[in-house]
């Protein structure tokens, strides 16, 4: 599997999403296959599981620029195996993201409610 493309396809994709029109059907469209690609990616790592290739893949939890790290850090929890180092990490953006007032916020706080119960 070669990591540096779905490294570069994954950034391209929340670059969608942070772009999303919510007054349009074609952004909104855009969006979704976006996401739904972006879960795709997470099986193709978790189908390999191999723990270098995720590790290298969790190096865009460092990348802020259209919330990457944000997404990457709920998708890998919530499809891949990960070392305790690395959960840590998606935790830690997660806790933040679920300490803001909006909807994201509290979407995060009852996403981070569900992590526990089920790990």
């Amino acid at each position: 599997m070669k990591i540096d493309k779905l490294k570069s396809e994954y950034l391209n994709l929340t670059k969608i999403c942070a772009e999303i029109d919510y007054s349009d059907k074609k952004s909104v469209k855009r969006n979704n296959s976006a996401v739904k690609r972006m879960y795709i990616i997470m099986n193709l790592l978790s189908e390999n599981n191999n723990e270098t290739e995720i590790l290298n893949f969790a190096e865009l939890l460092t990348v802020d620029e259209n919330k990457t790290n944000l997404w990457l850090a709920a998708q890998m929890l919530e499809k891949l195996n990960v070392d305790k180092k690395t959960e840590q990490k998606a935790l830690k953006i997660i806790k933040k993201a679920a300490k803001g007032n909006g909807t994201e916020g509290m979407g995060f706080q009852s996403w981070l409610a569900e992590y526990k119960l089920k790990n």
